[in-house]
């Protein structure tokens, strides 16, 4: 049984489509073009919106991680040494998840902060997201620094936007 539902498991994990071309960035460095869909389903944001000139972090979140919670509140507590780049927070939940995080942590109230579902699962078929947290940097250039699976801390998080 467990063998079968192991099978069953991998089939599911197979069926993710690869990403289509005209999602993706004709330079595999550059920051993908991922749309956000925010808690109230209605309202969209894209990268293609952020600041330029500014560094970015992804941050993919899930509802129910325990690491995730603890690494938001440790964000929203150093916001101030954050302020200088774009942050988005991804989420792999619903858009209730995503509806509840906010009212949980309010982190849209910082104006470099967005929060929102990536619907159209960019954000996963781009980088494979399969555990939380995830945080993608990008320089200001848009050009990918470094993905790290899991936390980091925050004074490793600022070296790493200050490289």
């Amino acid at each position: 049984m467990k063998q079968l539902l192991l099978l069953f498991a991998l089939g599911l994990a197979s069926c993710t489509p690869a990403p289509h071309a005209d999602d993706m960035p004709k330079d595999p460095k550059a920051l993908p073009p991922i749309v956000l869909l925010k808690g109230d389903t209605v309202s969209k944001f894209s990268t293609d919106s952020l600041a330029k000139g500014r560094p970015t972090l992804l941050y993919y979140y899930g509802p129910g991680c325990l690491p995730c919670d603890t690494f938001t509140q440790k964000m929203i507590a150093a916001m101030d040494t954050l302020k200088d780049i774009n942050l988005l927070f991804i989420s792999a939940g619903s858009f209730h998840d995503v509806k509840l995080y906010q009212e949980k942590y309010n982190v849209e109230k910082f104006p470099n902060v967005k929060l929102g579902l990536d619907y159209n699962n960019t954000f996963f078929r781009y980088y494979g997201g399969q555990a939380y947290p995830l945080l993608v940097f990008y320089d200001k250039n848009r050009q990918i620094k470094r993905a790290n699976l899991g936390s980091l801390p925050l004074d490793t998080v600022r070296a790493i936007i200050d490289m």
